[in-house]
């Protein structure tokens, strides 16, 4: 994306003004979480009123097997606490002084935009502190994770998410999900298991079974709090990119890339906890490596962010836009809470069947017991990728054809044909590059990719989005004009 595009995108008040609502309510669902942290029933001796202030003791901490990283780990909620408390009292401080001082709008966006950053980028505080704490997993992570970043762009095979879309919602999955869904999970865990009474003492099967009800109600929490904020940077990004294609197949490929953030900081923390705790949790590091980073790339967090994304995108034209999100967020939030009990559940039934580290139940049974719960949520957004594909190349011949037949010059009949085919335009950049080289061949691809943006806004039907296609018009001409025989 070019430097016009990002002007466009900070001088947009309907983007700027819905981030900054997202803002106010991840912070305002914060304070939720603090509140009920605060009125929980206190269960042990001189127990913090937050129980993010809980300090470990000193013979657990330094026992063998507890690295230090895990401690600081652990110790990130209370700069997470303090971050947004100072983030709150900036962003008030810039939005009076844009009210009483009356700022110009573009002025006045770039300081809102900086009053989101200060609300949420505190919470990115965790996932930073995964992502440099334990870099050599970080960096063996990466290719893999790019690797299916790469995979979502070119899998769309008519009007592609922009790159920058696809960065900014692999961010937001990465950095905010990730660290928004920590922060609310932490609180929320001592909450519960106060309002439980799951208090050490006692009787010991009363504290079993309530400590088993506080991470079955855990993890229910983190899935819905996980999909509220995938579901918050899907939309924000269908705003703020609502000048190109925003159908299924934009909400599938923008979930799946928050997903993949998610499952790529939470990849890096379960490969390093497992390598560095497994004798306890009775499995290693390279085991969470295989399963996450190998053969589940696709599956867990990356399908239910596609799905919850897909059905959001779908919500914008339904009829009945509520009961479509809603089901959106159902299938996010409830298909992976199910999952990730259910893949539990069944290797518990089959754990006297199967030795536990063996040959079979590394490379077939914990695989196949993984990926089971997850297969009619991979079938269901293989189906709508395919239905959505279809349905966008059908919208975009159309619109090839309108465009063509207003006589402009920026999309002819004789460029129709093969802007419409993805065999076509291939053939036509590996045909250039032969002949004329590379540099023509990419002058050919920035061509045919502005005429298909512009095309798009006949699929948009948006009469806001006309002054960009007159720009965009405007730059295919000078395209042409700066065009050597190889594009002709």
């Amino acid at each position: 994306m070019n430097g016009r595009a990002f002007q466009d995108l900070r001088d947009d008040r309907a983007a700027t003004a819905k981030a900054l609502l997202i803002a106010r309510g991840a912070v305002a669902l914060y304070v939720v979480e603090l509140l009920g942290n605060l009125t929980r029933t206190r269960l042990l001796p001189d127990e913090p009123a937050l129980s993010i202030f809980y300090e470990l003791p000193s013979d657990l901490a330094g026992m063998p097997g507890f690295p230090g990283s895990l401690d600081r780990l652990l110790s990130m909620p209370r700069a997470v606490f303090w971050g947004v408390l100072a983030g709150i009292v900036a962003g008030v401080l810039i939005q009076v002084f844009i009210a009483v001082t009356r700022q110009p709008d573009r002025r006045a966006a770039v300081l809102t935009w900086v009053t989101l950053g200060l609300l949420l980028l505190p919470f990115g505080l965790i996932p930073l502190m995964v992502l440099v704490e334990y870099f050599p997993v970080t960096l063996a992570c990466l290719p893999s994770t790019a690797f299916v970043l790469l995979l979502l762009r070119a899998g769309v095979r008519f009007a592609r998410v922009p790159l920058a879309a696809l960065l900014a919602a692999f961010g937001w999955g990465a950095l905010i999900v990730f660290g928004l869904g920590r922060a609310y999970t932490g609180l929320a865990f001592a909450t519960i298991s106060g309002h439980l009474g799951s208090g050490p003492g006692g009787d010991l099967g009363q504290f079993t079974r309530n400590q088993f009800r506080t991470i079955d109600l855990v993890i229910v929490h983190l899935g819905i709090v996980n999909a509220l904020v995938v579901a918050a940077g899907v939309l924000l990004l269908l705003v703020l990119f609502r000048y190109r294609v925003t159908d299924a197949v934009t909400g599938l490929t923008l979930g799946a890339a928050v997903g993949l953030g998610y499952s790529f900081v939470e990849s890096i923390l379960f490969i390093k906890i497992y390598g560095s705790l497994g004798s306890f949790f009775g499995t290693t590091g390279g085991f969470e490596y295989w399963i996450r980073q190998s053969i589940g790339l696709l599956g867990g967090h990356v399908v239910f962010g596609a799905l919850l994304g897909a059905g959001l995108a779908l919500a914008a034209r339904a009829r009945r836009r509520a009961t479509v999100a809603a089901a959106a967020l159902a299938a996010g939030a409830g298909g992976a809470t199910a999952a990730e009990v259910l893949s539990g559940w069944l290797s518990s039934r089959l754990r006297d069947q199967v030795e536990t580290g063996s040959t079979l139940d590394t490379l077939v049974v914990s695989p196949l017991l993984w990926l089971l719960p997850q297969l009619p949520f991979i079938a269901l957004a293989v189906v709508l990728l395919v239905l959505g594909m279809r349905e966008r190349g059908q919208a975009l011949r159309a619109a090839t054809a309108a465009e063509a037949a207003t006589g402009h010059p920026a999309v002819t009949r004789a460029e129709e044909t093969v802007l419409v085919s993805p065999t076509l335009r291939f053939w036509a950049l590996a045909r250039t590059s032969r002949r004329y080289g590379r540099q023509a061949a990419l002058r050919l691809h920035r061509l045919q990719t502005a005429q298909l943006d512009l095309v798009s806004r006949w699929v948009q039907e948006d009469p806001d989005l006309e002054p960009q296609g007159d720009e965009l018009r405007a730059r295919i001409l000078r395209l042409k004009g700066g065009r050597s025989e190889a594009g002709s």
